[in-house]
C-alpha cells in the first residue's frame, strides 16, 4: 500500500496560537517561510516503506517534528535543523549534535506518556519521526493513515514497528529512507559509515555469559523483551538473554529470575527510575540476595535511550561488552 500525504490541512487559529507561543516561549523558533527557502529542492518524488506502508513525499518535508531523543538525534545529524519546527524532550543528546537543538521549541517536555496530537498538531508539522509505536495510540497521534489524510506524513524507526525483531541493521535502513526524504543521501551514507564501524569494531565475551535486562520495576522486575533492540546488543555483545521467550516489554517473577540465575544485569537508567535507585534496590532484596549478578555486583547501567533503535548502538555494544568483561 502507498500512502502519500494530502495537502496539509488549514490549522485552526487556536493551535496557531499555541504554535506561537510555544515557539516564543523556548526560544528562537523558526518561521515557516525560512524553513521552505532552507528546505532541498526534488526533482521527483520519494516512497519509503515502514512498518509495512509506503509512504509517499512528493517534496521534501519542511515542518518537521520529533517525537523523542532518539528521533531528534537521527534528524539532526542529518543536518535537518532548520526544517525542526518541535521536538519532544530531547533530554541528553548526543554531544555531535546537543548543540544544534538550540532554539528548537520544545513540545511537551516528557515522552512518556507521549505528547497528544493537539500538542503536536499545535507545531503545524507536515512531518512527524517517531521513536516509539505508542506515539500512534489512540490517546496521542493515531493512527497513522488518518495522519495523512491530513497532511502529516509519518516515520517509526524501524526496530520499534508492531511485531518486528529489533536488530541494529534496522538502524541503517532508517537513516538512509530518512536521508532520501529529508534530501540528505550522502549525509546518510557517512553516518551509517560511521555507526556500522563502530559497531563492527566491538569483539564479543567469550563463554556466553547469561544476561537479564531490568527495566524497572519493584513488586514484579520488567523487562524490554527479546523483540527489543536490547536483545540483539546482548547476543552481538556475547551474551545470552535469560528471558528470550518474553518478546515485548513485560514483567517477570523475581522467582523466575532466582531460577535462571543470570550472570550480570544490565539496569536501565530512566528518568522516573535512576540507576542507582535500582542497584540500590536489587542489592538489598532478600530474595534475590544469591543470584550470581547480585552476589558478584555485575550491573551494566546502560542509559534507556542507548538500548533503543538509533544512533547509539555503538556505544551500547562497548558498554555492555566492558561489564561483561569485567
Amino acid at each position: 500500500m502507498t500512502i502519500s500525504a494530502a495537502p496539509r490541512r488549514a490549522v485552526p487559529l487556536l493551535l496557531g496560537a499555541v504554535a506561537l507561543l510555544a515557539a516564543t516561549a523556548c526560544g528562537q523558533g523558526t518561521g515557516g517561510s525560512a524553513v521552505a527557502a532552507q528546505a532541498p529542492a526534488s526533482s521527483a518524488p520519494v516512497e519509503v516503506t515502514n512498518c509495512g506502508a509506503t509512504y509517499r513525499f512528493d517534496t521534501p518535508p519542511q515542518r518537521i517534528v520529533t517525537s523523542s531523543t532518539i528521533a531528534t538525534e537521527i534528524v539532526l545529524a542529518l543536518g535537518a535543523r532548520d526544517r525542526l519546527v518541535g521536538t519532544v524532550a530531547p533530554g541528553e543528546l548526543l554531544p555531535e549534535v546537543a548543540a544544534s537543538i538550540e532554539g528548537v521549541p520544545i513540545i511537551a517536555k516528557s515522552a512518556f506518556p507521549p505528547p497528544s496530537k493537539e500538542t503536536v498538531f499545535a507545531a503545524d508539522p507536515d512531518f512527524v519521526v517517531s521513536g516509539y509505536n505508542d506515539d500512534y495510540g489512540p490517546k496521542a497521534l493515531g493512527d497513522r493513515e488518518q495522519l495523512r489524510k491530513e497532511g502529516v506524513n509519518s516515520y517509526l524507526l524501524s526496530g520499534n514497528c508492531p511485531g518486528r525483531k529489533a536488530k541494529v541493521e534496522d538502524t541503517y535502513t532508517d537513516i538512509r529512507e530518512l536521508g532520501r526524504v529529508l534530501g540528505a543521501q550522502a549525509k546518510a551514507e557517512e553516518l551509517v559509515a560511521k555507526l556500522k564501524a563502530q559497531v563492527e569494531a566491538v569483539r564479543p565475551v567469550a563463554g556466553t555469559p547469561k544476561v537479564f535486562d531490568y527495566a524497572g520495576g519493584l513488586e514484579k522486575p520488567s523487562t524490554a523483551g527479546s523483540n527489543g533492540l536490547i536483545d540483539d546488543l546482548i547476543r552481538r555483545a556475547g551474551g545470552e538473554n535469560v528471558f528470550p521467550e518474553v518478546t515485548s516489554y513485560s514483567q517477570i517473577s523475581w522467582e523466575e529470575l532466582v531460577k535462571r540465575d543470570p550472570d550480570a544485569i544490565v539496569v536501565e537508567d530512566q528518568a522516573f527510575e535512576p540507576a542507582d535507585k535500582a542497584i540500590e534496590f536489587l542489592t538489598s532484596y532478600e530474595p534475590i540476595k544469591d543470584v550470581t549478578a547480585i552476589k558478584e555486583k555485575r550491573f551494566i547501567v546502560i542509559p534507556v535511550n542507548d538500548t533503543q533503535p538509533g544512533l547509539r548502538s555503538g556505544r551500547a555494544l562497548e558498554t555492555l561488552v566492558a561489564g561483561l568483561a569485567r
